[in-house]
């Protein structure tokens, strides 16, 4: 069986009490978010030692390709995900490599926001056809983009012919089909935003949740960084995929939780927080339940582990280093949520990890639903 990555014995931490803090303002409210940084989250990473080169070449290249004015180039620069991928990836790569992964988000990021806040917010035959243009993309056939005439197909058929050159057809195979099942997802996410959130189990939302937070292509990319590739019999055993699981729903969780002031200045209603809140839970229970599906996803990852067969040396340590990467795609992205001033000021983040308290405006009640906070 493939090494455990982390003790599964969890430390003893003390509770947080509820105490709301005589500072909040009427029109506010505080909560305690979850103590995120245990188990398989526990552990120190260390970052990339080209992190800050490679950001400042990064940046200034996508707001160039992009056309962004000073401001809005100020304002990528702050999101900072080089500072994410500098986390997945650790001291294992080059620089070279490390610039394609933050190529790849600086995509991501700009693409998905046309679904979330954008244009396409809406508008499902419109985000249907950017879906099959950027799917086209990845077709050996298809002539060079302009990146005068489509800077974003531009930067994502670029970072996968750049993936081409070190990767097998096997690995290109799977990045499709992660790349797909994203898209697919991003489509079913503007889609469902007719549907009345009390129709929806947390199950139902947590299938819909994976293929909307990109952490599936993810995974092919840190193979790619990595320089390994897990066999295809391998990564499609049951094991294996329950792991997978349990990083995009870390991711998922984590993010609806951190994101949740900026969904609430923004007007989002789709998030784990607010499909328990149109079921009757008050908001800082719905909170509180958060947490406890982090520890289920904790118990997933070790059950899996205990399942997993060993598939000869060579095979267990590419297995090992691939558990190790995917469970840093998580903990880079928590990592980042707290620096990232996508969804806090910088101070304000340092201060939510520090006492695991977030105070924003008191958020109305989720669509169609009459609930209390």
């Amino acid at each position: 069986m493939a090494p455990s990555l982390a003790d599964p014995v969890r430390p003893s931490l003390p509770t947080m009490d509820h105490t709301t803090d005589d500072n909040v303002t009427a029109g506010e409210v505080e909560l305690v978010v979850p103590d995120m940084f245990t188990s398989i989250m526990s552990v120190e990473l260390a970052q990339n030692p080209h992190y800050a080169e490679v950001k400042k070449e990064a940046d200034a290249w996508v707001a160039e390709i992009l056309g962004y004015s000073e401001k809005q180039a100020a304002r990528n620069s702050r999101a900072d995900f080089a500072y994410m991928v500098s986390w997945w990836v650790g001291p294992h790569c080059d620089a070279e490599t490390l610039r394609t992964l933050i190529d790849w988000n600086h995509w991501a990021f700009y693409w998905d926001d046309q679904f979330d806040e954008g244009h396409l917010k809406d508008d499902i035959y419109g985000a249907a056809r950017e879906i099959i243009h950027m799917m086209s993309l990845l077709d050996d056939g298809h002539p060079g983009v302009s990146r005068e005439e489509d800077p974003l197909g531009y930067i994502f058929q670029l970072v996968y012919r750049k993936f081409q050159k070190r990767t097998s057809p096997a690995l290109q195979y799977r990045y499709k089909k992660y790349v797909e099942q994203y898209m697919l997802g991003v489509l079913a996410q503007v889609n469902s935003r007719k549907a009345d959130l009390k129709t929806m189990t947390v199950e139902e939302f947590m299938v819909f949740r994976r293929a909307t937070v990109a952490a599936m292509p993810c995974m092919a990319l840190v193979e790619y960084a990595l320089g390994i590739e897990v066999p295809e019999d391998v990564i499609n055993h049951p094991s294996l995929k329950a792991c997978q699981e349990v990083s995009v729903d870390l991711v998922a969780i984590h993010n609806d939780i951190l994101s949740y002031k900026k969904d609430v200045l923004s007007g989002e209603d789709l998030s784990i927080i607010n499909i328990l809140r149109s079921q009757g839970w008050t908001l800082q229970d719905a909170v509180d339940e958060t947490g406890r599906m982090l520890d289920g996803c904790y118990q997933r990852w070790y059950e899996a582990l205990l399942k997993m067969p060993s598939w000869g040396s060579t095979t267990d340590r590419i297995v090992s280093t691939y558990l190790e990467g995917i469970r840093n795609i998580s903990l880079g992205c928590l990592l980042w949520s707290f620096w990232t001033e996508r969804y806090f000021n910088r101070e304000e983040g340092r201060l939510v990890r520090e006492t695991r308290r977030l105070r924003l405006p008191i958020p109305p009640p989720p669509s169609g639903s009459a609930v209390k906070v």
